[in-house]
């Protein structure tokens, strides 16, 4: 003879099995809720250059605050080499204590820590692998005034 369960309890297991599936879910794979921060976006404004002067790269990217950035420029528009950079920046107030990571041409990889200030310019000289590279770069805050003097600054023709 089958034993059949009031609809109550089954809907209550049904539930049950959802929330311990969610439950465990999120003890495997990490949070599934978005995080409650606001992250302030960020302007990365970068200079490549050789040891002659010559600029390399220029390329100026968009992150969030406290969060690590990669850029990879391979491909025609990035002839005649190709670049990979990591900046992995941790804040404190207005400061940030930036690391990067940056290899040209699958050459040395230069890396390291440098403490920046928001709007003020940074510049470093890497040196190895028979390299010598100049990297300046400056990192604004959106909606700052240092940011829009960047993109004011990147809008000029230059002459």
């Amino acid at each position: 003879m089958l034993h059949r369960r009031p609809a109550i309890s089954r809907l209550m297991f049904a539930v049950a099995g959802l929330a311990f599936g969610l439950f465990g879910a999120e003890m495997t794979f990490g949070s599934l809720r978005p995080d409650e921060v606001n992250r302030d976006a960020v302007l990365y404004s970068i200079e490549v250059r050789n040891d002659a002067g010559d600029l390399l790269a220029s390329p100026m990217l968009i992150g969030e605050e406290g969060r690590p950035v990669h850029l990879n420029l391979v491909g025609p528009h990035s002839e005649p080499m190709a670049m990979s950079l990591d900046l992995d920046p941790r804040v404190d107030g207005e400061n940030i204590c930036l690391g990067y990571k940056l290899s040209i041409d699958e050459g040395f990889p230069h890396s390291g820590r440098v403490g920046v200030q928001y709007g003020e310019p940074r510049s470093l000289h890497l040196q190895g692998g028979g390299e010598s590279i100049r990297l300046s770069l400056v990192v604004a805050r959106a909606h700052s005034p240092q940011f829009e003097r960047i993109l004011h600054h990147r809008r000029r023709p230059t002459t």
